[in-house]
């Protein structure tokens, strides 16, 4: 059985650099799927750098946190309502004066999925902290699901996820 997935990854051993050089990889999107709130989605990594240089953190684990969103399998929607769903999800996952940089995965491949990266230092020089629980996310995350009819994030019993 498929479903739509929400993921956060804390600790990804990418570079900011190597992470976007993954995320615009050609053979799976272009610039329909690049999505920039906070930045220009054409020079992401220069602006995080450069909040991350105006508000200098001695002891910053890591640039940025990834967040993985991914659709159910097999949906059929067009890449301009994929965007307005990809925008509205990281709209909620980072409802702060942050930098998010976001790709739409779906050339070449059945589970079509968005990869958020979220500057780890906002741009008021706060670093990032998870709002709400895992659940509270893929809750609403479902919500917005449901208001375009496609398959939500399944919770199992006794698990936080």
């Amino acid at each position: 059985m498929y479903m739509s997935i929400l993921k956060f990854e804390n600790r990804t051993p990418r570079s900011l650099e190597e992470m976007y050089r993954y995320l615009t990889d050609p053979t799976k999107t272009d610039a329909r799927g690049l999505i920039g709130i906070g930045i220009n989605p054409y020079n992401p990594v220069a602006e995080m750098r450069l909040i991350q240089s105006i508000y200098f953190r001695e002891n910053l684990s890591h640039d940025y946190v990834q967040i993985i969103f991914a659709f159910d399998v097999g949906i059929e929607i067009n890449i301009e309502t994929l965007r307005e769903i990809c925008i509205r999800i990281a709209k909620f996952l980072v409802p702060d004066r942050r930098q998010i940089f976001g790709t739409i995965h779906y050339l070449n491949t059945d589970k079509i999925h968005c990869h958020y990266i979220i500057n780890c230092v906002g741009i008021d020089g706060n670093l990032y902290q998870q709002g709400h629980s895992v659940r509270s996310y893929k809750k609403q995350v479902n919500e917005i699901l449901n208001d375009y009819g496609l398959s939500p994030i399944t919770f199992f019993e006794g698990n936080s996820y």
